[in-house]
């Protein structure tokens, strides 16, 4: 019977977890693309959705501004990730713990980025415009959904909800990451003690 060159080559690979540092790392390039294009379709949405008074256009304006910033903090914060998965170092057996840890802490920051500044931008886009610009974007709405009532109340309520789930969302990211590591690091304690 003859053998495949492949086989034997793509079994070294993943276990060497060459394979899953190139995977991830190509994925989370393509991630930082693919949210500079959602970023640009979410604008060019709320543009076309939006309310034409001169007030709104210019509470609009305000939070486009602050969609571009999280838009690009989300790509910047994947495409450095993606170079941390390619500058991991080369440990036999040691690959997905640390790739997940790392990948734990990116939810984390990417969820913080993105509601701390459309947090902040969506209070200053309805402050500006006194309650006439709303996110009327359906990916807008389920990620700071929209309150009645008084502007002032309403955009003081996104601003603290916004920098309230981005410090519980990054704290969730990083202490996710680390629980990880002390489980393995308690794991490779306890197969030291039994060895010796």
């Amino acid at each position: 019977m003859p053998t495949f060159v492949i086989a034997p080559t793509l079994l070294r690979l993943i276990s060497e977890g060459r394979l899953f540092k190139l995977i991830f790392s190509w994925l989370l390039r393509f991630g930082a693309i693919a949210a500079m294009v959602l970023g640009l379709w979410i604008s060019i949405e709320m543009w076309r959705a939006g309310n034409p008074s001169s007030q709104a256009v210019f509470g609009q304006i305000v939070f486009q501004a602050a969609l571009i910033l999280a838009t690009y903090l989300v790509a910047h914060l994947g495409w450095l990730r993606a170079q941390d998965v390619a500058a991991m170092p080369q440990t036999a057996g040691e690959v997905i713990i640390p790739l997940a840890r790392l990948l734990l802490r990116l939810g984390g920051e990417i969820y913080a980025s993105l509601m701390a500044v459309l947090g902040t931008g969506g209070a200053l886009m309805i402050w500006i415009s006194a309650g006439e610009a709303r996110m009327d974007a359906p990916e807008l709405r389920q990620l700071l959904p929209g309150f009645g009532g008084d502007p002032f109340h309403t955009g003081l309520i996104l601003l603290l909800c916004g920098l309230g789930c981005a410090a519980l969302g990054l704290l969730a990211g990083y202490l996710a990451s680390e629980l990880l590591g002390l489980l393995c690091a308690i794991e490779s304690n306890t197969r030291k003690g039994s060895q010796a």
